[in-house]
C-alpha cells in the first residue's frame, strides 16, 4: 500500500515569487538562516498527511470538478503583518487584502473543498522565528511598502512520499478555476 502527503495551495506567478525571495534573503542578512527561507511563495490552504493514494486520487478528481465551477481571483498584496505563536514564535507575512469579495471567494473555495475551517490568506516570509529575532526584523517590514497584484487560476496540489526520508514536495497537479462568468 502506498502512502503520500499532500499540500494544497495557491501559487502566485513568478514575479511575486521573485519579490518574496528578495524579502526572505534580506531577512536572512539580519537574523541568519530560518526554516522557511527557501520555500516558494504560496498561500497555504490545507494539508493531508499519510493518505492512501488509491483513496485520495479519486477524491482529487471530484474536487477538480467542483473547483472548475468557481472563478479565478485577483489578489492584492498590501504590505506586511505578523502572527504570534504563543509567547515563543512569530511569523512575518505579506498581507493579502481582505475585501468582501476576497472573503466570499475564500469561503466558496473552502466550501467546494469540503473544509470547515477559516484561513487568513497570506504569503509567509519568515515562519515561527523567536521573539528576539522578530524584534530585530519587524522594524524593517513595518516601514516597507510592498504592493502587488496577481491572478490565481487554480489550486496547486503538491505531493511527497510519506515514508521516504528527506523527500521534497513536487507538483502533483493543478485543479483549474474555470468559471469565467463571474471573473
Amino acid at each position: 500500500m502506498h502512502y503520500a502527503d499532500y499540500m494544497m495551495l495557491l501559487a502566485p506567478p513568478e514575479q511575486v515569487n521573485i519579490e518574496i525571495k528578495r524579502y526572505k534573503l534580506a531577512s536572512a542578512k539580519h537574523i541568519g538562516n530560518f526554516n522557511s527561507m527557501h520555500s516558494e511563495a504560496h498561500i497555504s490552504i490545507c494539508g493531508a498527511d499519510r493518505q492512501k493514494t488509491f483513496i485520495i486520487e479519486p477524491s482529487l478528481q471530484r474536487m477538480a470538478q467542483k473547483l472548475s465551477t468557481i472563478p479565478p481571483i485577483v489578489l492584492h498584496i498590501k504590505g506586511f503583518d505578523f502572527f504570534k505563536h504563543g509567547d515563543k514564535g512569530m511569523t512575518i507575512y505579506a498581507r493579502i487584502e481582505q475585501t468582501d469579495s476576497v472573503k466570499k471567494w475564500f469561503k466558496l473555495l473552502l466550501l467546494n473543498m469540503n473544509l470547515k475551517t477559516n484561513i487568513t490568506p497570506h504569503i509567509t516570509i519568515v515562519r515561527n522565528i523567536p521573539a528576539y529575532k522578530f524584534e530585530q526584523l519587524w522594524p524593517h517590514f513595518a516601514k516597507a511598502q510592498y504592493h502587488d497584484v496577481f491572478k490565481i487560476d487554480g489550486l496547486t496540489i503538491l505531493k511527497r512520499d510519506t515514508f521516504e526520508p528527506h523527500q521534497n514536495w513536487r507538483q502533483h497537479c493543478l485543479l483549474p478555476f474555470n468559471n469565467s462568468f463571474f471573473s
